[in-house]
């Protein structure tokens, strides 16, 4: 069992939200302002983001790695769902939400095609720093040209806590971006707290990009 199918039995979760994602709802005019019919979520978990963006589009199709969190958004949403087997992936499948179980690494664009809207909010800060160069590779190729991708990290002292999340800071977001496109900060906002402060952290600054692809 890897440490994310862990966490999900253990209930160790803090980083899903019982609420759609407030930079989502402030920010889907600038992330969702062209005609595209659907948006890919990486990394989706249960976030009940999936059933906000089905809303505004007629697709959405994630990719999760643990199968409990993919049962669990489908069940707890009261949403009917089919299971089939797509090379290394179970796709659980409704009329307008997709969620691959399964590695990302090995989703393909034969497995789901592109799109003009991608949004990340806890999939890169999952990633450590060896991983991530990998990480927006592979995701850019699921992004058309012209496309978007609205993004979330966390930025702190990464020495103050092991991670996951880990620290992106805004250089390493432009470092990474830059090649494929256009790197806009919307956003910079402290979300410092109590349980924050115990973990031994000072200040944790959350970012929102829109990254467009040229």
């Amino acid at each position: 069992m890897n440490q994310w199918e862990s966490r999900w039995e253990e209930g160790r979760i803090g980083f899903h939200l019982s609420e759609v994602n407030s930079y989502l709802t402030r920010f889907c005019d600038q992330f969702l302002n062209q005609n595209f019919e659907s948006v890919f979520v990486p990394l989706c978990g249960k976030t009940l983001d999936l059933f906000w963006l089905s809303e505004k589009t007629k697709k959405v199709v994630g990719v999760e790695l643990v199968r409990k969190a993919v049962e669990s958004f489908f069940d707890e949403n009261n949403i009917n769902f089919t299971i089939q087997q797509v090379r290394k992936f179970k796709l659980f499948k409704n009329v307008k939400i997709e969620i691959f179980q399964g590695d990302f690494f090995d989703l393909t664009i034969q497995d789901i095609g592109q799109f003009f809207a991608i949004y990340d909010r806890a999939s890169i800060v999952s990633m450590d720093f060896s991983s991530r160069q990998r990480y927006v590779d592979h995701l850019m190729s699921f992004l058309f040209v012209g496309g978007k991708i609205l993004l979330i990290t966390l930025d702190y002292e990464q020495y103050q806590m092991a991670g996951p999340p880990y620290s992106v800071p805004f250089d390493e977001i432009k470092k990474l971006f830059s090649k494929y496109g256009s790197v806009e900060l919307l956003e910079t906002c402290d979300v410092i707290d109590d349980r924050l402060r115990n973990k031994g952290l000072e200040a944790v600054l959350e970012r929102v990009y829109i990254i467009t692809k040229e």
